[in-house]
């Protein structure tokens, strides 16, 4: 008969690391993606927030859509403000992943992005490798 219950040392894992040492790291990643948006989108959000799990990253951002996408919402075309902006994060992706993975110390396993319109976010989620490769 199979053991369904984790084992402590699964549970601990699972944890986000020590907060002095995540900190930094997270203020690092934020930085640094909402440095990316500004350098190629042309606008930054004016929030962000990042999250730490052992196999994922996940970015948060809030307030980075332009008076042109706003202008496009209130002529009811979200559909093409969306598209556009999923064309524009796959092509970040190779950005992005280079950011997380020089700043985790871990290869990017995986990158998906996804938006929302009201209120204004986005959501950049990066799973990571197993192993750890440099810097964290």
């Amino acid at each position: 008969m199979e053991d369904h219950n984790p084992h402590p040392e699964d549970i601990a894992a699972m944890r986000e690391s020590p907060q002095r040492q995540d900190g930094g790291v997270r203020q690092d990643i934020s930085n640094a993606i909402v440095g990316l948006y500004k350098e190629h989108f042309g606008k930054g959000p004016l929030k962000c927030r990042t999250y730490l799990q052992p196999e994922l990253v996940v970015v948060v951002l809030g307030g980075g859509y332009s008076a042109g996408e706003q202008t496009l919402f209130e002529a009811g075309k979200w559909y093409e403000v969306r598209q556009a902006r999923q064309m524009w994060q796959d092509s970040m992706e190779v950005r992005f992943s280079e950011t997380i993975e020089k700043l985790t110390g871990r290869k990017v396993k995986a990158f998906l992005s996804a938006n929302h319109q009201d209120p204004d976010l986005a959501v950049e989620l990066f799973v990571l490798d197993g192993e750890q490769t440099g810097r964290p």
